[in-house]
């Protein structure tokens, strides 16, 4: 097995292509929290303009293009981070929560949901020796999968591994499909991928 940080092109290009099918997903919820933004903040500049408005009736309006900014802001961020160089060694749970942001705000469009439990343990996880590009790529292919498979998927580190591991399970218990050479890929840069029939665990190297 290659030293763990070290990674091939084709890891470097297939995260690429992941990156693209997830900005895809994010895309629509991004474009639709900046129209709730200009359509609200258009509505309390036109009704803020009339003598007879007042500041309860404007109130509903501001209060929910600040939540959308807000969206705007947390998916931007995340997409940002995942189209930057990231340091090493690599941070999983940064990787992971950018993925889950986008993930999530598109799957809650197709009524899906996709959350992290217990986020301060996820925040210990802690770093791996793995490339950047295998971590983000492994990570969003089975989170991807998971989420195309179940209606309820979670996220989780678990606690007590040997090894900084993840945790992702369907939670309606169906069957989660992963590409058919993405266990491979993933042990040459050093991760493991032990799939359940409706979970997966990725393990990743100090």
């Amino acid at each position: 097995m290659p030293n763990a940080t070290q990674v091939s092109p084709s890891i470097e290009a297939r995260w690429l292509d992941a990156l693209q099918r997830l900005a895809s997903r994010a895309a629509h919820e991004l474009r639709g929290a900046l129209n709730g933004v200009s359509v609200n903040v258009e509505v309390v500049r036109s009704r803020s303009a009339k003598a007879t408005a007042s500041a309860a009736a404007l109130e509903p309006f501001a209060d929910a293009a600040s939540a959308q900014l807000d969206d705007v802001i947390e998916l931007t961020e995340a997409l940002l981070g995942l189209t930057r160089s990231a340091r090493e060694p690599v941070e999983i749970a940064t990787e992971t929560k950018r993925i889950v942001t986008l993930l999530s705000a598109a799957a809650r469009a197709d009524s899906r949901r996709l959350t992290i439990d217990d986020v301060p343990a996820l925040n210990g996880i802690g770093t791996t020796s793995a490339a950047a590009s295998a971590v983000r790529f492994v990570v969003c292919e089975c989170l991807l999968a998971a989420v195309e498979a179940s209606a309820k998927t979670r996220c989780m580190a678990v606690s007590g591994a040997a090894l900084p591991t993840l945790r992702i399970d369907a939670l309606d218990g169906e069957a989660i499909t992963l590409p058919g050479d993405l266990v491979a890929v993933a042990a040459d840069s050093g991760v493991d991928i032990q799939v359940e029939p409706s979970a997966i665990s990725i393990s990743f190297p100090r």
